[in-house]
């Protein structure tokens, strides 16, 4: 018997997996990229960053930034898939049996999971929105007040803001615990758990074939509304007409890097899991290509022609300060509330969102059940359920601890933000300096239709990490200390005014983000223990079955 084969075995007793189709597996790729961050956070990026001319800075992003990443998580993954298909044997066949390897492996397990843990929260508010408009549950419109007052939009505004925080339970701490958002929560928790049980094939690719297409035609159908609606050409103005000062502004190149590293999802660990299962016959060069070019089609075509213009018809200037919730949660519905037939388009738009965050969420936890079945010998009925009790008792403490949204606001930026920014710049300089771009490019040609010029290894040893780091630089230095300051009691009680808190409640934050903060700090160090006890366990595995 094969040794390597033989270690696999013994490393998972699941039946072996594959993807069952190049388009299967494309569709997941890019289907764990498309999410909220498309339609929301795109358009408001744009919109208060030089509306077209941002696009030069989110072009050049892509070409620098987003294709060599993408294309390097997608090579690194099929040469790290030879010995198994976890981070951990991702990561050793790559480096070997080093520190950086398991703390690569180790960020690579955690961001994941834990960005499931309060993406999934998220994800059931755009179902109880759908299903609202969906059985008319919804109306933020005042008949005490005519349709024509100035005081009428900002009344349906008002209640719109009201509804949403309510139902998220950011009024007060606990508050979510009595609203239907539990259920909803519970719903999603379900569906994810059942198609990751399924498995790859069966489960995230018989999903994205069928939810992609869906989510691509109902957006088409919004997008049409949209563009027939009278005055629209003043929305599409203020998106896409160019401010071309903005381009000598630092922070709105900052801005369109950052959009284009989250919309791509790159450094979250995900893709190298899926890339794993690839073999010497799969064409990864033109697959991960295909799987960028679809998720920047949608964010381009949909997010960019949808949700501002429309946004500005109706709400006029204030529609770029409401933030991505604020653009989602209360900007949207309150537009819906006041545009003809809005109740069945409002049901169809956050279908199109719930879609779209469940096509995301379910990708994340593969890499926590590859972790438990590789690792620690577990069937996939065991590793599910763990993965959930995990899982379900965190996103319980974010739901608890969402007064103004402080619990998953502090996770998503040292998880969402933070630790991706990492792992990404880690893995380019895996690729550039420690496989070497001339042997990964070579790789990338066993089995590929596109070759890579060999410019890209310049572009990926060199332009690539440099922007990387600029970025994250310029990054820290916007951000890091707000988020800092906001663990600091004293200091959250000694500017509670300007936060337009009360001192009991600025404690209260400073408090709840630091518990997040060590928490946090506490599982990376936990799954870090896990990693290394691994090695251990293997090592005995190969003792016991003569392997070397």
């Amino acid at each position: 018997m094969n040794p390597k084969n033989n270690e696999s075995q013994m490393s998972n007793p699941n039946p072996k997996e594959r993807w069952g189709s190049k388009i299967g597996l494309i569709l997941v790729v890019a289907s764990s990229a498309i999410g909220l961050g498309n339609f929301l956070r795109f358009p408001g990026q744009a919109a208060k960053n030089g509306g077209g001319a941002f696009m030069v800075p989110y072009l050049i992003s892509f070409l620098v930034l987003g294709i060599p990443v993408c294309l390097s998580e997608w090579i690194m993954g099929r040469m790290g898939g030879k010995n198994g298909h976890s981070s951990i044997n991702v990561f050793r066949t790559l480096l070997g049996n080093t520190f950086l390897a398991n703390v690569s492996a180790s960020i690579a397990i955690l961001i994941p999971t834990v960005i499931y843990i309060y993406y999934v929260f998220i994800e059931a508010w755009c179902i109880s929105y759908a299903m609202d408009f969906l059985t008319g549950n919804i109306s933020f419109q005042n008949p005490g007040l005519s349709n024509t007052s100035p005081e009428y939009i900002q009344e349906v505004v008002k209640n719109s803001s009201e509804y949403f925080v309510t139902l998220t339970g950011a009024t007060s701490t606990g508050a979510a615990l009595v609203t239907k958002i539990i259920p909803y929560t519970l719903f999603c928790f379900a569906i994810n758990f059942f198609v990751v049980y399924r498995g790859l094939s069966k489960g995230l690719e018989a999903l994205a074939k069928i939810s992609v297409p869906i989510l691509l035609i109902f957006a088409s159908i919004i997008l049409v509304r949209v563009l027939t609606l009278p005055g629209i050409e003043q929305g599409l103005g203020y998106m896409w007409n160019p401010d071309w000062e903005a381009l000598k502004k630092g922070e709105v190149w900052v801005a369109a890097a950052g959009q284009i590293f989250f919309s791509l999802s790159v450094g979250f660990g995900i893709v190298l899991i899926f890339t794993s299962y690839l073999t010497e016959k799969d064409d990864v060069t033109l697959s991960s290509l295909t799987a960028a070019s679809l998720n920047e089609m949608v964010e381009v075509s949909f997010g960019g022609l949808i949700t501002i213009p429309v946004g500005f018809l109706f709400l006029g200037l204030s529609v770029a300060s409401f933030g991505t919730f604020g653009m989602g949660f209360i900007a949207l519905p309150s537009v819906f509330s006041l545009m003809p037939a809005g109740q069945v388009f409002g049901t169809v738009w956050f279908f199109v969102l719930f879609i779209a965050a469940v096509t995301s969420s379910v990708t994340m936890l593969q890499p926590g059940i590859n972790f438990l079945e590789e690792g620690f010998h577990l069937k996939r009925r065991t590793s599910i359920t763990i993965l959930f009790l995990i899982t379900s008792f965190f996103t319980g403490g974010i739901i608890y601890f969402n007064k103004d949204f402080i619990a998953l606001d502090t996770t998503d930026f040292w998880v969402g933000t933070m630790l991706i920014y990492i792992l990404a710049t880690i893995q380019v300089i895996i690729y550039g300096w420690k496989i070497g771009p001339e042997r990964a490019r070579k790789e990338a040609e066993i089995g590929s239709h596109l070759k890579l010029p060999k410019a890209f290894d310049f572009v990926i040893k060199y332009i690539t990490p440099t922007f990387l780091i600029i970025v994250l630089i310029v990054f820290l230095n916007q951000s890091l200390m707000e988020y800092v300051h906001k663990m600091d009691p004293e200091y959250m009680v000694q500017n509670a005014a300007s936060f337009q808190l009360t001192e009991e409640e600025a404690r209260e934050k400073a408090q709840v983000s630091r518990a997040v903060f060590f928490i946090i700090l506490s599982l990376f160090g936990f799954v870090y223990y896990l990693v290394r006890k691994i090695e251990f366990k293997i090592k005995v595995r190969k003792e016991e079955h003569g392997i070397e």
